[in-house]
């Protein structure tokens, strides 16, 4: 199919290696994400929505490192902080934190919790890293995946865009363009993502799992010029769905 004007750049693509107010609030929050991420484990005082936190305007500097959690479940989850045990809701209205700064190379630790079924989370982030710790659904279990990413792609005039593949059922999968005979991501595998660039336009996009329309299209909004975007497709029981969020920052 034709990659028309609506997309430019280079496609940057990460594999994994394993399987929220703004104010006071959310300034209170950041210290205490510092100070735990030092001594070695993660803690959470508060949510703060992604669209209410500016996007990092220039890209990570060498030794700043993020963290955000995902809930890519069909219902409502609790993330735990290992140490201060400050807990996060995440549901499907905010499914998503901002990406907390933590110390390079430090210990994040914590647990998913939905009903009697939890999951641990224990990774380290590397200098410059970006990492999505994404909750799913594993039968009537929790598990949950970690992704990795060193984005090098701000551009003031574009919106910067990725496509997270979480779903099992959906190999080789794709984002089309609605209407139009646009792919903005073709081919991408399971437990992956890809980012490129495209340009500030209002678009719906449908899933592709190979050839075969999956799912409901998903509408994503006014995306702003020099902001981060994160498209996830994750399993639900008898299919995979999209949703879309601000990779925002907190301050």
């Amino acid at each position: 199919m034709k990659q028309a004007g609506l997309v430019s750049g280079k496609v940057n693509t990460v594999t994994t290696d394993a399987v929220k107010d703004a104010g006071g609030k959310g300034r209170l929050l950041h210290t205490v994400l510092w100070v735990i991420a030092c001594v070695g484990s993660l803690s959470l005082s508060a949510v703060s929505r992604a669209a209410d936190i500016p996007l990092y305007p220039t890209g990570p500097s060498a030794d700043s490192s993020f963290v955000r959690f995902i809930n890519g479940t069909d219902a409502a989850l609790e993330l735990t902080a290992a140490g201060s045990q400050a807990k996060v809701q995440l549901d499907s209205k905010t499914p998503t934190t901002v990406f907390y700064p933590v110390r390079a190379k430090s210990d994040i630790k914590g647990q998913f919790s939905q009903a009697q079924s939890k999951s641990d989370i224990a990774t380290t982030v590397k200098a410059g890293e970006f990492v999505t710790v994404i909750a799913l659904a594993d039968g009537s279990k929790l598990k949950h995946l970690t992704i990795g990413e060193e984005p090098d792609d701000f551009n003031a005039l574009k919106v910067s865009l990725a496509f997270y593949n979480v779903s099992a059922a959906c190999a080789n999968a794709g984002l089309q363009v609605v209407g139009r005979e646009v792919m903005l991501f073709e081919k991408v595998g399971v437990n992956a993502l890809t980012r490129r660039m495209i340009n500030p336009v209002k678009i719906s996009v449908q899933l592709l799992c190979g050839d075969q329309a999956t799912g409901a299209p998903l509408e994503l909004g006014e995306l702003i010029a020099g902001e981060r975007y994160s498209v996830f497709a994750v399993p639900t029981a008898s299919t995979t769905r999209l949703f879309i969020a601000s990779d925002a920052v907190a301050r």
